[in-house]
């Protein structure tokens, strides 16, 4: 039996010895065959990032469904939990580094030909398993790292959350405002047909013309109720993100907010540290780093400290034995791993493959982020150009209904022409609403790409 007083002196040196682990370089391999520019290629200009400014307005009413959806959305309630396990997972782990203390009773009678008293009695046992080489060092830093990636994959998907009840309730009101154009239009088709009609029972146009425009009353017919699906469906999908039941009965603001031109989307060297997904990926590396360097120190030999102080019930007992209450004892145990049948080095292998399966991911998720600010980038400045030459067209068909309207109150042109005008400027403000939500969309996605922030 090793003296107590021996043990812990050298238990604690070892222990300050072992448990540093070293930290893996902070400069992961994000890019490991592409290098980063100074600057966004798709960019039209330079300028820094603001987290929080997204360029068009959120109303109040927005804002409370934004924090209904935080608190009731089925998948942030997901990561949320899978934040809670890894909470106490790294408590665990933490709780394997500390002395173990527990106190146990014992009752009994012995009729045995050696003995025939009874042996009764209490005891307090500790136990320490000294860290020598820093395993479990390694594994209390592999825990904390995956609940940093927990953590921050909660962030993100708050983020994310908020973005989609954003962009839904983007679609609401487009949606909404298309099934207007759509009824609209139907009406505009309808009352040319009557026209036809007229004319044709008068001789002025024939079966064929009639013919044509039902075909044509008809189509703004099935648009209407493509344009009724669209609206029930992006209401639908608002109110899940919501966490309601889907019955397509939210309705959102009538106009759609005008956003800025302007972008400013800092350098690509930010978004690493930047966004939450991306952090998130890369504590899931150091994570299986520490797994790893724990793997290794397990094919190590491990010190075990134990200790107990006991009281004998039975005075015969103690009498026998030549010992007095209290009864104590301190042991020391080293076990050093001979042959284990290549398991300890199959659980190194499996570790090394595990990071680098997290070396490739976080290589994947920032590249996929690069690309989603180019694309987006991208869409601002070519679906700014598109919106613009689309008002431009619509402007000017809106000019030519005025000067149709005019000339239709002196007889220069017919009531069929005049309708014909307005249906032109409905289908280019249908195209015009339509790209504006496309732009508002890509907007929304490149604030979250660029890490950007959502009032939650």
């Amino acid at each position: 039996m090793i003296k107590a007083q021996m043990l812990l002196p050298l238990a604690a040196s070892l222990w300050l010895a072992g448990c540093a682990v070293p930290s893996p370089d902070s400069r992961a391999l994000a890019l490991e065959h592409a290098s980063l520019p100074d600057g966004w290629r798709a960019a039209a200009a330079a300028g820094r990032f603001d987290a929080d400014m997204l360029g068009f307005p959120i109303d109040a009413r927005l804002r409370g469904l934004i924090a209904e959806a935080v608190r009731h959305n089925a998948d942030l309630r997901m990561a949320a939990a899978r934040m809670e396990q890894a909470q106490a997972a790294l408590k665990a782990a933490g709780g394997a580094m500390l002395p173990s203390v527990a106190i146990g009773g014992q009752a009994g009678n012995s009729s045995l030909p050696t003995s025939s008293m009874s042996t009764s009695g209490t005891a307090l046992i500790a136990a320490w398993e000294v860290d020598l080489w820093g395993r479990l060092a390694a594994e209390k830093d592999a825990a904390h790292a995956r609940l940093q990636a927990s953590e921050l994959d909660l962030a993100y998907a708050r983020q994310s959350i908020a973005a989609g009840v954003v962009r839904g309730w983007i679609a609401v009101a487009e949606s909404t405002q298309q099934l207007a154009i759509a009824q609209r239009m139907l009406s505009l088709s309808q009352r040319q047909l009557a026209l036809i009609e007229q004319a044709r029972k008068v001789g002025r146009d024939t079966e064929l013309d009639v013919d044509l425009h039902r075909a044509n009353a008809e189509a703004q017919r099935q648009q209407l109720l493509a344009s009724q699906q669209a609206q029930e469906q992006a209401r639908r999908a608002l109110e899940l993100l919501l966490g309601r039941y889907p019955a397509a009965e939210l309705s959102a603001a009538g106009a759609l907010p005008a956003v800025s031109d302007t972008l400013p989307a800092g350098i690509p060297s930010e978004l690493l540290s930047r966004r939450p997904d991306l952090l998130a990926s890369r504590q899931r590396f150091e994570a299986a780093f520490y797994g790893v360097e724990a793997a290794k120190r397990a094919r190590l030999p491990s010190l075990k400290l134990s200790g107990g102080v006991a009281y004998i019930a039975d005075s015969a007992v103690l009498l026998k034995s030549g010992i007095d209450n209290p009864v104590w004892a301190a042991t020391g145990q080293m076990l050093a791993p001979i042959f284990t049948g290549g398991q300890l080095q199959a659980q190194v292998e499996a570790q090394n493959a595990r990071q680098r399966e997290a070396v490739a991911g976080y290589n994947r998720a920032a590249l996929n982020a690069l690309a989603e600010v180019e694309n987006g980038l991208a869409g601002e400045r070519l679906l700014g150009q598109r919106e613009r030459a689309l008002q431009a067209q619509t402007s000017a068909l809106a000019k030519a209904v005025a000067h149709a309207g005019q000339q239709r109150r002196v007889g220069k042109i017919s009531q069929y022409q005049l309708l014909q005008q307005e249906l032109s400027l409905d289908a280019a403000e249908a195209g015009r609403l339509r790209l504006q939500s496309q732009r508002l969309d890509n907007r929304i996605a490149l604030h979250l790409a660029l890490g950007g922030r959502f009032p939650i």
